[in-house]
């Protein structure tokens, strides 16, 4: 993965994966792209 993009996040539901950075300070979670696995990772 491209450097800027250090520390994402994974998660699989079914067909798909969320791609997603979680942000302990603030206690949130910024979701980068919801996709198909087979397209997820092809323009990163």
């Amino acid at each position: 993965m491209p450097d800027d993009l250090a520390g994402l996040c994974r998660y699989r539901v079914g067909d798909y994966r969320i791609v997603y950075w979680i942000r302990h300070q603030l206690e949130t979670m910024k979701v980068y792209r919801i996709q198909h696995r087979s397209e997820v990772y092809r323009r990163l």
